[in-house]
């Protein structure tokens, strides 16, 4: 599936410097930024998750530890 991508000249500049830095497509480079950006939303949410089990499981440690 093609997307036409609308972005500012500034954004646009950037875009183009990236890929002629890296070598690659703008097309490479947005791919790349989203994937770099959803592994990184993916990787907090399950930060987020594990900190949510420790601290529900050693709740009462942890407030101890806080008087």
């Amino acid at each position: 599936m093609a997307m036409t991508l609308r972005l500012d000249e500034a954004h646009d500049q950037l875009l183009e410097a990236l890929a002629a830095k890296f070598g690659r497509s703008k097309t490479e480079v947005v791919q790349i930024a989203l994937d770099d950006l959803a592994a990184h939303a993916d990787k907090s949410a399950r930060t987020r998750a594990a900190f949510d089990r420790v601290r529900s499981r050693d709740a009462e440690l942890l407030e101890r530890l806080a008087r």
